[in-house]
């Protein structure tokens, strides 16, 4: 992400999984890792999460709508990293997807200077 301008913080959970594989059978362990992930990405002062992992960005996403409100971890926009390669080469179409996001990334694109 760097390439394309953003900065990448570096935080302990960077790489950790969300449990995506047990969303079925135990809802509750990746309710746990989600909140884990989003807190220590903000406690680490990201002002989103990008990732690789379609899952890890469809839980971390969808799920903060469900958290409770602890350590911060509510309301950091999520992208797949495609997302941002898109905006940051001026690809049209990219916007089109934001509107799908469970949390809302417009305001810290604005804020970016990305939309």
């Amino acid at each position: 992400m760097e390439i394309l301008g953003a900065e990448a913080v570096p935080w302990s959970y960077k790489t950790d999984c969300c449990g995506a594989s047990l969303v079925m059978t135990r809802t509750d362990i990746v309710v746990q890792l989600s909140q884990r992930i989003l807190s220590m990405a903000r406690e680490a002062g990201a002002d989103c999460i990008v990732t690789g992992c379609t899952m890890c960005h469809a839980n971390l996403d969808t799920r903060q709508s469900g958290l409770p409100a602890l350590d911060g971890a509510k309301g950091i926009p999520v992208f797949y990293f495609t997302e941002l390669m898109g905006l940051a080469m001026g690809h049209k179409e990219s916007k089109k997807w934001l509107r799908r996001h469970v949390t809302d990334p417009i305001k810290l694109l604005s804020m970016k200077g990305l939309i």
